[in-house]
């Protein structure tokens, strides 16, 4: 999988396939991206090459832990984010991915925090806070 901002300044390609993928309902994902919820995917940070420059933001993820938001210095696209709850995982856009057919949703995350507003029509499965899938990878 490959992806770009969209001036093209900050590029990725990864590597293998995501640890998770799925649509994030937190209240920071919310107002970041000015949404009802993201698409992203979690990727191990050796399993990803980033080149470009970009600006970081330093905020409060879902969890209430350190997040490092990366976005394009030129184009201010969001990008990814190193989430320190995690060990050697980030948490990438799935937006800017160069094909949208790379992402394949799992399920939905921190529905607990959905806007009522928007209503879930799948079949996929929704958690009420953060993927289950990723407790391999707390950071101690």
């Amino acid at each position: 999988m490959r992806g770009a901002c969209r001036c093209g300044q900050v590029n990725y390609q990864v590597k293998s396939q995501p640890l998770y993928s799925g649509y994030c309902h937190c209240h920071a994902c919310q107002k970041r991206n000015s949404a009802p919820c993201v698409s992203l995917f979690l990727i191990q940070k050796s399993q990803i090459d980033i080149s470009g420059n970009t600006a970081t933001y330093h905020g409060k993820g879902g969890s209430g832990k350190d997040l490092i938001e990366h976005r394009c210095d030129s184009c201010g696209d969001a990008l990814y984010s190193d989430i320190t709850v995690l060990d050697n995982v980030i948490v990438c856009l799935a937006s800017t991915l160069d094909d949208p057919a790379d992402f394949k949703p799992e399920g939905h995350l921190w529905v607990s925090s959905r806007d009522p507003r928007f209503d879930i029509n799948d079949d996929l499965e929704q958690q009420a806070g953060p993927p289950m899938q990723m407790m391999p990878y707390l950071a101690k």
